[in-house]
């Protein structure tokens, strides 16, 4: 009997861990198990073409809000094209109503809710010895398959003539160290350059209503050496990207230190780890360990959510907020580990000036990335099961986001997904960080309205009915600035912007409507005998001293500034004291605040090294020198 796993991600670069978990739970299964990956990008028949070729006796699937479209669609067509083939469902999007989904999609045979690698096992055990179309039948599990076998696969949903049979169970596996590692050198070789999501347990402590992990107490964990060797074997194999898919990594915080301390001990070449963490959950011990991690090894996601105490209250979720803030902020004083914080807009009792105040207050905090997100009913959520207490209206498709409830409306939820839209292609894309800082605390009254008063612009442009180059962002911004402010000001903003791009880009030309100040003869000639003296090497570019000076030109570049604008850089000392004492004279209209970030005119050269980037920001290395 032959069994396809599909896995249908939503981009490339995302790989998938239930399939590999399902086919090496059957290592004493005798069929050929196979996992096909697939994007819910690609072309529905071609997939349809590629998984029919197989021949499968069973096709599988894993479903989330992300796929679950696409599988049931793609479903559907295979049963046709293969009417004896069994179609098995399961995943999170299939475990709270498997009844209703079998009932309304004639084509699904099976659905298994909840942890499906043990009834995943036994389940092909059984049919292995029933379809009358498979060659091979499989003695597994004691043999045979009956109905009476069926009904004893708990959590399983499945038909018995015209009725559905569902025992009303969610799978949970106690023994986690029973399943076997998925990490094997056929998984490692198919995953390629693609993310590696890997848990250290199952669970959560926290029973947040707007989480399915709420639907079930208590925290599971695989072992501490298990999980050690499990890291190893990745960090050897030169795995880009480590994504840890545990609720909350540190809410065992020795155990969340051991395993951090291991990977810094142990991590090498380019691995980067991903935890999801409560801010709140860091004590001083784990702070002191974290320092000492090299830099861009380790990147936390941290959900803030809101700072509504009701709503935090509502929503079940225990959050010391002032420790969070605290933590955060020692946390990117190391400068050594990325952090992504997270909001949602739509919780219960967060009206529009509540969502303004929570985005302003975990701005300030100038996390590396700062997802906005949008509030999902997700089936078998408690605040799903009571929408109607907050009058929420959302949709009844995946990923059932929310429109509005009673406390924000539609109105307000659309300008805010407009507003989020700006911020992921500029704050969040991290190449625009000193022209933000500035132009923010200088001419706006919080960064909210900064935001809202860009995307109302980019609306009226129409450049939110298109993509935009990277490139044009700029232009963009300094297009908008124009209306703003004149004169010095403005070529402060051009400078700022100037700045931005060749920090972050070595792509040559700058942006139009920026002014680069074009180095005559006599510069260029400064310019290569400052690469030409070994002192200047030395000091500047130590890393590549010895690189071939004609080589090492390629790689660098010098710009003259009207403004000596690096004091204010984003990653030079004291710029986040600056800018937060610029913001609290500002809202106690200080006249001292236009002195707090004021930039004095001064012609300076900047040297950029393309040869060096901080694994933290994603800047270019850059250095003044004396070249006037």
């Amino acid at each position: 009997m032959k069994t396809v796993i599909v896995a249908l991600n939503s981009k490339y670069i995302h790989s998938s861990l239930a399939p590999w978990y399902l086919k090496y739970s059957c290592t004493d299964y005798h069929g050929e198990i196979k996992v096909l990956e697939y994007t819910i990008n690609d072309n529905i028949d071609w997939v349809l073409s590629k998984i029919y070729l197989e021949k499968p006796d069973v096709m599988a699937f894993s479903c989330y809000i992300w796929n679950i479209s696409y599988v049931l669609k793609l479903a559907s067509k295979l049963k046709k094209v293969l009417p004896r083939s069994v179609i098995i469902l399961g995943g999170p999007e299939v475990s709270f109503e498997p009844e209703k989904i079998m009932t309304e999609n004639k084509f699904v045979d099976y659905i298994l809710c909840g942890e499906g690698e043990i009834s995943f096992r036994k389940l092909l055990c059984s049919l292995s010895g029933s379809s009358n179309n498979m060659s091979e039948i499989h003695d597994c599990d004691n043999g045979g398959k009956d109905d009476n076998r069926l009904g004893q696969i708990e959590g399983l949903c499945r038909r018995q003539g015209d009725d559905i049979i569902y025992d009303g169970k969610y799978c949970l596996i106690d023994n986690l160290d029973s399943i076997p590692s998925p990490y094997t050198d056929e998984m490692l070789a198919a995953l390629g350059n693609r993310i590696v999501y890997y848990e250290a347990s199952r669970g959560c402590p926290f029973s947040c209503t707007y989480c399915i992990s709420s639907t079930f107490d208590g925290v599971r964990y695989f072992s501490l050496d298990r999980v050690k060797s499990d890291i190893s074997r990745l960090i050897n194999a030169g795995v880009k990207q480590v994504k840890f898919v545990d609720r909350t990594f540190n809410a065992n915080r020795a155990r969340a230190k051991e395993i951090i301390r291991y990977i810094i001990e142990n991590g090498k070449g380019d691995t980067n780890f991903h935890f999801e963490a409560a801010g709140d959950l860091f004590d001083d011990e784990m702070l002191d360990i974290l320092s000492t991690a090299k830099e861009g090894l380790i990147q936390f996601e941290i959900g803030v959510q809101t700072v509504n105490e009701k709503t935090f209250c509502e929503i079940k979720r225990k959050t010391d907020v002032e420790k969070i803030f605290k933590n955060v902020r020692r946390l990117k004083s190391f400068g050594n580990i990325h952090l992504h914080l997270d909001l949602i807009a739509g919780l219960p009792f967060e009206d529009y000036k509540s969502l303004q105040d929570s985005f302003n207050t975990v701005y300030r905090l100038r996390p590396h990335q700062l997802q906005l997100g949008f509030l999902k009913m997700l089936k078998g959520s408690e605040i799903r099961a009571r929408a109607e207490n907050h009058g929420y209206v959302f949709s009844d498709y995946p990923p059932y986001e929310v429109f509005c409830n009673r406390y924000i409306n539609f109105d307000e939820m659309t300008e805010f997904k407009g507003i989020e839209e700006i911020f992921e292609r500029y704050y969040n894309s991290g190449r625009f960080t000193c022209s933000l800082d500035y132009v923010i605390s200088r001419y706006f009254d919080s960064p909210f309205q900064f935001y809202r008063e860009f995307y109302l612009y980019n609306l009226k442009e129409g450049y939110l009915d298109r993509s935009i180059p990277g490139k044009k962002l700029y232009t963009v911004f300094y297009d908008f600035m124009k209306n703003i402010v004149s004169g010095q000001e403005l070529e402060i903003i051009n400078d700022m912007l100037k700045f931005d791009y060749l920090s972050t880009n070595n792509t040559g030309d700058l942006p139009d409507g920026l002014v680069s100040q074009a180095a005559d003869r006599e510069m260029k000639d400064r310019q290569y005998e400052f690469l030409k003296d070994e002192r200047n090497r030395a000091v500047y570019l130590p890393d590549h001293r010895d690189m071939e000076l004609k080589q090492l030109i390629r790689y660098i570049r010098f710009e003259t500034f009207s403004y000596d604008i690096a004091d204010f850089a984003p990653h030079e000392e004291g710029h986040e004291k600056r800018y937060e004492q610029g913001y609290e004279l500002k809202s106690k209209q200080e006249e001292k605040y236009n002195n707090a970030i004021e930039i004095k005119k001064k012609p300076t050269v900047i040297l950029f090294n393309y040869l060096q980037k901080n694994r933290v920001t994603g800047i270019y290395a850059y250095s003044r020198v004396d070249l006037l």
